[in-house]
């Protein structure tokens, strides 16, 4: 009876002590996120020809988050990808000096390489802490449902798409587990900054086909930034 009683404290250690390591993996989940787009433009008010955010839209949103990597014992490098939706009300841009009030839905896709550091402190038994950071490049739609234009627009439908780089910063928390093959659950809060580089106004009309009916250099004509919250399970 001992002998069990000291084999089960033995297993018992090993997995508060490891967790799968020197391994690839592939992990994903869902993603609820707290978003806001401003927009750069010039201030009539101002003497110089400086852009300034004239507003702030938020709005919330969902969607998926997966990450391919390598880990360590202390560090996982990954390709993480995630894709949200939401619905954005009466945001104010400019595109080729064509103002545009609209709203729509919103969808953000975001790839990036992403470096986690797992803290040594554990002060939770069976979870240990991490911290990661990396740069972000994403493209951000916005389908128009209901807008006005200063052009011959009107009427149309559009969607509005911008090309952003941006970089994100984040913390989570992962079961210990000694296998991945036992799926440990991870959560994570991750904050994103986001910075326009290029936009395209597309006429989807008609679905069969792609009509560009503009493309500009957007450098920080737009700025996004998210608050996101991401929970999910490693899958192998």
């Amino acid at each position: 009876m001992r002998v069990l009683i000291a084999i089960l404290v033995f297993i018992s250690s090993l997995r508060g002590t490891f967790a799968f390591e020197n391994e690839f993996f592939l992990k994903s989940g869902l993603n609820l996120s707290i978003n806001r787009i401003g927009v750069f433009e010039k201030d009539d008010d101002d003497d110089d020809d400086e852009k300034e955010i004239q507003g702030h839209n938020y709005f919330g949103g969902f969607g998926f988050n997966t990450h391919f990597g390598y880990r360590w014992k202390r560090f996982e490098l990954t390709a993480s990808s995630s894709i949200s939706f939401g619905k954005v009300e009466k945001l104010a841009f400019v595109v080729n000096q064509n103002d545009f009030l609209g709203s729509g839905n919103y969808q953000n896709l975001m790839v990036s390489p992403n470096v986690r550091y797992f803290i040594p402190w554990s002060p939770l038994k069976s979870w240990r802490f991490a911290v990661g950071l990396g740069p972000i490049w994403s493209q951000q739609t916005i389908r128009l449902k209901d807008f006005t234009s200063s052009t011959p627009y009107a009427g149309k439908k559009f969607k509005l798409t911008y090309d952003t780089v941006g970089f994100g910063v984040g913390i989570g928390i992962e079961e210990h587990l000694p296998t991945k093959d036992m799926h440990p659950v991870y959560f994570d809060i991750t904050y994103v900054r986001l910075y326009s580089v290029k936009s395209y106004l597309v006429d989807t009309t008609d679905s069969t086909k792609t009509n560009i009916l503009s493309t500009a250099e957007a450098k920080k004509d737009v700025a996004s930034e998210a608050l996101i919250f991401s929970m999910g399970i490693v899958l192998f």
